[in-house]
C-alpha cells in the first residue's frame, strides 16, 4: 500500500506534466526548426518533412487533453504532500550529483527546485493586496504558471538522470560504447543548458507571483510618514553616528526644499520574503558556466555528420 501511494502520487504529476511539456515545448521547437530552413521549411521537399511535423505538433497539443486541462490537473496533484516530500528528496539528489558531475547543471537545477518549492508553500498561505487568497483553483493566473514551472524542472531533472544513466550503462552497449566520452560530454553540456533555461523560467515565474500581487507603494500620506527628512538625519547624526549615510543607502530621504525622486514610488520592501530573495540570488550564482556549456554544445554540433538520405521513405 505504501508503494502504491508513492507511485500514485508520482503518476498523478508525471502524466499531465509529460503531456503538457512534450506537446507545448515540442511545438515551439518544431516552429524554430522550420524557421531555420526559411521558406524551404514549409515545402514538401524539406528534409525531415518539418512542415508536416510542425502541423502534427499543433494537433498533439490539443487532442488527448488540451494543455489547459493538463495544467488544471497538475495544479491539483502537485500540492500532494507525498509528492512534495519526494520533490524535496530530489533536491538533495541533484545536490549530490552536482558534487560528482558539476558539468550537468545539477546544482543550477537544485537551486531552481528549491526556489519553486518555497514559492509554492508561500502562495498556499499568502494573500494579495486585497486580502484574497493567492492559491485557489479558480485563480489560474497563479496555479497555471506554477504548473508550467514544475514541468520545466521535471524535464531538466529527467535529462540529467538520462545523462547519468548513459555514462554508467553506456560501456555495456556496443552501439554506444565507441566514442562514449565525447557523447556523454556533449549531452552533459546540453543538460546544463536545459537546466539553466529551466532555472530562468522558474525564476521569472516565481518572482512575478511572489511580488506581483502586492500593491506597489506610492507617495501617499502613509508612506511619506515613514520617510526620513534630511533635517531629521542631520539632527540624529549627533546622537547616532553613521545613521545619515545608512539611511540614505537603504531608505528614501526627502531633501530640504526638494521633492521626492522622479520614480513610480518609494522602493518596495522584502518583509516576509527575505528567504525568497536569498534563494533567487543563490540561483543567479548557480548559472555560472551555463553559457560556456552552450558554446561547447554548439561547437560539437558543427562536427556532426548527417545522412544525405531523407529519414522518411519517398
Amino acid at each position: 500500500m505504501v508503494k502504491y501511494a508513492v507511485l500514485d502520487s508520482l503518476a498523478n504529476v508525471f502524466c499531465p506534466a509529460c503531456k503538457l511539456w512534450n506537446t507545448g515545448i515540442g511545438a515551439n521547437m518544431m516552429r524554430e526548426a522550420v524557421s531555420l530552413m526559411g521558406g524551404y521549411g514549409v515545402t514538401e521537399d524539406c528534409p525531415g518533412f518539418l512542415g508536416q511535423k510542425w502541423m502534427d505538433a499543433q494537433l498533439e497539443a490539443t487532442y488527448e487533453g488540451p494543455e489547459a486541462v493538463q495544467r488544471l490537473q497538475l495544479s491539483i496533484t502537485m500540492v500532494n504532500e507525498l509528492f512534495l516530500v519526494q520533490f524535496q528528496n530530489w533536491i538533495g539528489e541533484m545536490r549530490r550529483l552536482a558534487g560528482s558531475r558539476p558539468g550537468t547543471g545539477a546544482c543550477t537545477l537544485a537551486s531552481a527546485m528549491q526556489l519553486w518549492l518555497w514559492s509554492l508553500k508561500y502562495v498556499m498561505t499568502a494573500t494579495d493586496a486585497d486580502g484574497a487568497k493567492l492559491f485557489h483553483k479558480t485563480r489560474q493566473g497563479v496555479t497555471f504558471p506554477l504548473a508550467d514551472a514544475l514541468c520545466w524542472l521535471l524535464a531538466a531533472r529527467q535529462f540529467i538522470l538520462d545523462v547519468v544513466e548513459l555514462e554508467e550503462k553506456g560501456p555495456l552497449n556496443p552501439a554506444v560504447a565507441e566514442g562514449l566520452d565525447g557523447t556523454v560530454a556533449f549531452f552533459s553540456d546540453l543538460a546544463h543548458v536545459q537546466a539553466a533555461r529551466s532555472a530562468g523560467e522558474v525564476s521569472r515565474i516565481t518572482t512575478e507571483i511572489v511580488f506581483g500581487y502586492n500593491r506597489h507603494p506610492a507617495w501617499d500620506e502613509t508612506t511619506c510618514h515613514a520617510c526620513y527628512c534630511a533635517e531629521e538625519l542631520i539632527s540624529l547624526e549627533g546622537l547616532i553616528p553613521g545613521i545619515e549615510s545608512s539611511a540614505r543607502a537603504y531608505s528614501d530621504v526627502a531633501e530640504v526644499g526638494e521633492e521626492h525622486p522622479c520614480k513610480a514610488g518609494p522602493c518596495v520592501t522584502f518583509q516576509g520574503r527575505e528567504d525568497f530573495v536569498r534563494l533567487r540570488a543563490k540561483l543567479d550564482g548557480c548559472l555560472t558556466g551555463c553559457r560556456l556549456a552552450k558554446d561547447r554544445a554548439a561547437e560539437s554540433l558543427t562536427k556532426v555528420m548527417t545522412r544525405e538520405a531523407l529519414d522518411y521513405p519517398v
